[in-house]
């Protein structure tokens, strides 16, 4: 198990806290770990296990077949699948899972009497109860917000396995600076980070490793192609590193070549401006949607600075003009897992500049998030004529036109809330 009792008993006793708040005399809230999933034609074969987060996080054991139940009489009780024999002599496991055993759960649910069920996590048919709530039901879901709040604040030892992952990735964008030349193919940097991120210790990637060079470098999830890197062009890369299901998620922009043009340089440089004064804002009690502001409105005076907007900032800020240019969240909440629970349940997320950001809440000591911002110049945002009538008069068209073959700009960090301010996990990496 990679987490202590001591911080497990930690964040089940304040995620205790938050659904005493909900939770009624009588309810019983079951958090389901998952089942293991057959291959197709495979036999006894099955695809790799990967636990509900939830449960994970209760639990700290990535098996199939646990539940975590819990009441307010009886506070978290777990439910395991026993390591028995075969499972040893198959595949050597070694993790330990206390609790009683996954074959007397129902007995036990029987003697409980409970007014209300709540099945959370990863539920199925098999394994839920009669007459249990889904997760789409409304109580269901002030349920899982409240476990979701819990959550969302990170403890010691989920920021020490991320500063893990930290580490892990630097090695890869160490990697990508030395290997970094006109002639080779995306997919060769793909190969080249991967293998330097697991030789430094990850276990895996939380998501697959994006690399797009020249105008591939506007696509904003740029899946590695065998192109050819040639000198001048800007090559984006957009990859994390994963230690049990624990990630980071981090951007690098870079010239091939090494040297950036004067126009690359100017919009580097205001990227980069952008994302450290989005970074300083990211304190206790700031809206997530400030933070996207300041860094939309860094970029949008840069831009009109350049001739490419124009009109008052604020007014190209409310009408939505910067997201032609930056049309994406400037981040989102990382940790267990690359998305992880920055949704707050039953409310809209609102827009923000002209798009929809990611999170919407004010943040709070102990959030994880990343800070992303970047500009692009993507041809199907820029050719759209319902676009180019709707921003006639706040966008320079011809101008634009110049620069059609820019490509894209990103920078990405993971940054810890905290009281004292804004920490880095990822700082490790030049940007």
């Amino acid at each position: 198990m990679v987490f202590s009792k001591s911080a497990l008993g930690t964040r089940q006793a304040r995620s205790a806290k938050a659904l005493d708040a909900i939770l009624e005399s009588g309810d019983l809230l079951l958090v389901f770990a998952g089942e293991s999933i057959g291959k197709p034609g495979g036999h006894d074969q099955t695809y790799p296990f990967l636990p509900h987060p939830d449960y994970y996080w209760l639990s700290g054991l990535r098996r199939a077949s646990g539940v975590m139940a819990y009441s307010k009489t009886e506070g978290w009780k777990p439910f395991v699948k026993l390591v028995n024999l075969e499972e040893r002599l198959w595949e050597g496991t070694r993790e330990t899972a206390e609790g009683e055993s996954i074959d007397t759960l129902a007995e036990w649910i029987k003697k409980q009497k409970a007014r209300r069920i709540f099945a959370l996590g990863q539920a199925s048919a098999k394994n839920t109860p009669d007459g249990a709530l889904s997760s789409l039901n409304d109580a269901s879901l002030k349920v899982q917000e409240a476990l979701n709040r819990a959550r969302r604040i990170k403890d010691s030892e989920e920021i020490a396995l991320v500063e893990r992952c930290a580490s892990a990735a630097a090695k890869g964008y160490l990697r990508l600076e030395e290997v970094l030349k006109d002639g080779i193919s995306e997919r060769h940097l793909q190969l080249e980070y991967e293998h330097a991120v697991l030789k430094a210790g990850a276990d895996s990637f939380p998501y697959d490793t994006l690399v797009g060079s020249g105008l591939n470098s506007a696509v904003l999830h740029a899946t590695p192609t065998t192109k050819l890197l040639r000198t001048g062009e800007l090559v984006l890369v957009d990859a994390g590193a994963d230690i049990q299901e624990y990630c980071v998620d981090i951007s690098r922009t870079y010239a091939v070549g090494g040297t950036k043009s004067s126009r690359q340089k100017d919009l580097y440089d205001l990227v980069l401006k952008s994302q450290l004064s989005a970074i300083e804002v990211c304190k206790p009690g700031v809206e997530w949607h400030d933070v996207h502001r300041k860094a939309a409105h860094v970029l949008t005076a840069g831009l009109k600075d350049l001739g490419l907007l124009r009109g008052e900032v604020d007014s190209l800020l409310e009408s939505g003009a910067i997201s032609m240019f930056f049309p994406h969240g400037v981040g989102h909440m990382v940790g267990l897992r690359v998305r992880d629970v920055g949704s707050r349940l039953g409310t809209t997320a609102r827009n923000c500049c002209g798009v929809r950001v990611r999170v919407d809440m004010p943040l709070e000591e102990g959030f994880l998030m990343t800070v992303e911002p970047g500009l692009y110049f993507v041809a199907p945002l820029l050719d759209d004529p319902k676009k180019r009538e709707l921003y006639r008069d706040q966008i320079d068209w011809n101008k634009v036109e110049s620069w059609r073959d820019f490509g894209g700009i990103r920078i990405e960090d993971n940054i810890l809330v905290t009281a004292s301010g804004p920490r880095s996990l990822t700082s490790a990496i030049p940007k």
